[in-house]
């Protein structure tokens, strides 16, 4: 009888130390990476957020080749869960455009939350479906970030901004009181380009002509002025729009 306890003590003790060794490993990859501290802070790697993409499973900067179709899809998610409790995973940008000049920095390109246990096909997507991993020309090597939090219960009524760009995943985690798990990471290269430029996705033009009036305490002239406002607006491929506005005046 003793001897079984001591056995399964050592056998206890070796688990605990493989596992402590392994969360050390995680978290010298994502720093080595500039994942933590620059996008998430120091947390306690609980599971191994395992991520597989076309059969080739990711770790820790296993390089991705979007125009080969890889990131085409969502890949399939492995980590250690409770059936009873809730969970958030997401996939964020911290180098959008680029690794240089990362001013849409981060990019929400999923987010999915009220995951049960591991059953990721039933979480929320919260209105950011999966955006596929694009790199632009001339915006070089790009880390993607898949993000592992714990729930403290299951939020109907979580808030997420509508726009996808200058997220914080660290931010958001906290202030749903979310316990951040586990991380993986992946790396695409963007092919050759003179400078790195977010392409548009979507254009449209309006215009509007009206009649203008010259009014004087006296007087009104009607007809002196016709005034033309052309709108563009443009929409990048993160949703970014911008809207420019031209107005013109002529005489009738």
């Amino acid at each position: 009888m003793k001897l079984t306890y001591v056995t399964s003590l050592i056998s206890t003790l070796a688990l605990t130390i493989v596992r402590a060794e392994d969360d050390q490993a995680i978290l010298s990859a994502l720093r080595s990476a500039e994942i933590i501290p620059n996008i998430l802070p120091v947390f306690d790697p609980s599971t191994d957020l395992q991520v597989t993409y076309v059969n080739r499973a990711m770790n820790f900067g296993t390089e991705y080749f979007p125009f080969k179709n890889e990131t085409d899809n969502l890949p399939t998610f492995n980590y250690e869960a409770d059936s009873d409790d809730f969970y958030t995973l997401a996939l964020i940008d911290p180098d959008a455009p680029s690794r240089a000049n990362p001013f849409r920095s981060q990019v929400r390109h999923w987010l999915s939350v009220n995951i049960p246990g591991k059953n990721v096909a039933a979480g929320n997507s919260t209105g950011t479906p999966y955006l596929a991993p694009r790199p632009f020309p001339g915006c070089g090597r790009k880390r993607f970030v898949y993000v592992l939090a714990k729930q403290q219960s299951n939020m109907p009524n979580l808030s997420v901004p509508a726009a996808r760009p200058n997220f914080n995943i660290a931010d958001f985690a906290k202030a749903n009181n979310m316990e951040i798990i586990g991380a993986n990471y992946f790396q695409v290269e963007a092919q050759p380009g003179a400078t790195c430029t977010i392409p548009g996705a979507a254009t449209s033009t309006t215009s509007t002509t009206a009649n203008g009036y010259k009014t004087t305490s006296t007087t009104t002239t009607p007809n002196v002025y016709k005034t033309t406002s052309t709108t563009t607006t443009t929409s990048d491929y993160y949703g970014v729009t911008e809207k420019v506005v031209t107005v013109s005046k002529c005489r009738n």
